[in-house]
């Protein structure tokens, strides 16, 4: 399973590496009904469709059911939220509730917000998550504005300031590889 959907899952965090925006680069717009449903991972390799499920409600309260060996896992639910940059779109949370949700120890400043792009297509949702070492070259070559921590087998970085939307078309910002959902239930009226 790629980082992406675990977080999204995050919208989806690899296990130890994130990035951060201090702020979104973009205006919030109102939710998007299409995306209000349940949402399953689409498994790779040996992970099984179904892994994680996006529950996304028609206010755009967004929670993550994630099928462990003991059981099914939720937590609490967080607002996601939605914008839009040229031709594609995006959705943030606040990071924080990321890495309680997935048992990170590592602390955001509180209004740091994870960001991931997105396209969905009918019955298909598919998320691009940053990628956190390319950002954090840009980072160190003073490409990009902000802070970089790396230890052991654990990177954060964080995007400080207020980031233009141009940086949502910097180079290497986001995977290559998406993480894919089906939708499960009719689209919610």
């Amino acid at each position: 399973m790629n980082k992406l959907t675990i977080l999204m899952c995050c919208l989806l965090l690899s296990a130890c590496e994130a990035t951060t925006f201090e702020k979104a680069p973009i205006a919030a717009l109102p939710c998007d009904p299409a995306l209000a449903g349940h949402w399953a991972s689409e498994g790779e390799g040996d992970d099984k469709d179904g892994e994680i499920v996006l529950q996304i409600d028609a206010a755009c309260q967004l929670s993550v059911l994630e099928q462990k060996a003991d059981g099914p896992r939720t937590g609490e639910a967080t607002a996601l939220h939605l914008g839009r940059h040229g031709r594609h779109h995006y959705a943030w949370v606040d990071a924080g509730w990321m890495m309680r949700r997935f048992d990170e120890d590592h602390q955001f400043p509180a209004g740091d917000v994870y960001l991931v792009r997105y396209r969905r297509q009918g019955d298909r949702l598919a998320l691009w998550s940053t990628d956190d070492k390319a950002v954090a070259h840009a980072i160190i070559d003073d490409r990009l504005d902000g802070e970089v921590l790396a230890s052991d087998n654990e990177l954060f970085n964080r995007l400080t300031g207020t980031q233009e939307p141009a940086v949502l078309e910097h180079r290497g910002l986001f995977d290559a590889d998406a993480a894919e959902f089906r939708r499960l239930d009719l689209p919610q009226k």
